[in-house]
Formats: C-alpha cells, sequence, structure tokens
C-alpha cells in the first residue's frame, strides 16, 4: 500500500501546470464545439422567449426569470427528457416560478408555443 508521502506525491505530479494544460489541450476542440452547438440551439430558444415577453409588455426586470424557466426546459429537451416526464418536469419548473411571482399565463404560453409542452 502506498505511503500518504507517496499519493501526495503522484498527485502534485499530476497537478503541474505542463501537465494539466495537457490534459486541457486534448479535450479543447470537443469543448469547443459542443458549447458551439448548445449555443446555437439556445440563442433561438431565448430570442423566441423574449419575443413573447415584449409582446406582453413584461418589464425587463422579469426576463431573467422567464429565461431561467426557458434554460430549465431547453436543458431537459437536450438532455433527451420527452413526452410525459418533460410534461411533468414542466409543471414542477411552472409552480416554482409561479411562487416566485412570475405570472402563469406567460409561462404556459412559452411552454406551449416554445417547446410544444403543456402546463396548467
Amino acid at each position: 500500500m502506498k505511503s500518504s508521502a507517496d499519493r501526495q506525491d503522484a498527485y502534485t505530479a499530476k497537478t503541474v501546470a505542463p501537465t494539466v494544460g495537457l490534459k486541457i489541450a486534448a479535450v479543447l476542440p470537443g469543448m469547443k464545439s459542443g458549447f458551439a452547438a448548445a449555443i446555437n440551439s439556445l440563442a433561438p430558444v431565448e430570442q423566441q422567449i423574449q419575443a413573447l415577453l415584449n409582446a406582453h409588455a413584461t418589464p425587463t426586470l422579469q426576463y431573467p426569470y422567464y429565461l431561467a424557466f426557458g434554460r430549465e426546459l431547453w436543458g431537459l429537451e437536450r438532455a433527451g427528457i420527452s413526452g410525459a416526464a418533460l410534461d411533468a418536469a414542466a409543471q414542477s419548473f411552472h409552480d416554482k416560478w409561479v411562487s416566485r411571482g412570475l405570472t402563469t399565463a406567460y409561462l404556459i404560453e412559452i411552454a406551449a408555443s416554445v417547446f410544444n409542452v403543456t402546463v396548467t
């Protein structure tokens, strides 16, 4: 069994800046393409939500909260969740945001028109 000093030396060796830099450099292209795909998927969703909020003359101070609701639904869809599971999760997100003061009609409209999800 390794001693604590040996374990500490091994940890120190793998966290040396050049070693960490090589590890990050190896995965960086995949990270960049994954980020680009996510942003290309999320930006249109946020623009649709903003258009709905603009149509209702929603105070801009509340935009981040409605966008957060949309991002939660977007994240579930991106994770491959659909059907009844998506509907149930969307309902719980709706209830959470209504309890924080958001307008239920706007949340229902966002869920229905942007994500094709039914909440009540």
